[in-house]
């Protein structure tokens, strides 16, 4: 916050903490509908389609992005959304 705004304040504490919260909780989002399996069916569809049929066994054997997201996700969002909540309390106290 400090070396972006060059200064201790309130408004620059709500903006840093709006940015940090909600880049943490968009991430942990993107972590779960992948984690899910929402993916795996285009992204398999779409390695048959462009792969040419001698590289076919290549591409059958790679692995489905939900196999690579395998954690929990849960972690990141709790955490985004705690930051965010935090960032709306002072907003909160800035207008009052």
């Amino acid at each position: 916050m400090f070396l972006y705004y060059k200064q201790f304040s309130l408004l620059s504490y709500i903006n840093s903490s709006f940015i940090v919260g909600g880049t943490i909780t968009f991430v942990g989002l993107i972590y779960y509908v992948f984690s899910t399996g929402f993916f795996d069916f285009f992204t398999v569809s779409m390695r048959k389609v462009f792969t040419p049929k001698r590289r076919r066994d290549d591409v059958l054997s790679m692995r489905k992005p939900s196999e690579i997201f395998s954690g929990s996700s849960s972690r990141l969002v709790v955490s985004g959304v705690l930051v965010l909540i935090a960032s709306a309390i002072a907003l909160g106290i800035f207008y009052s």
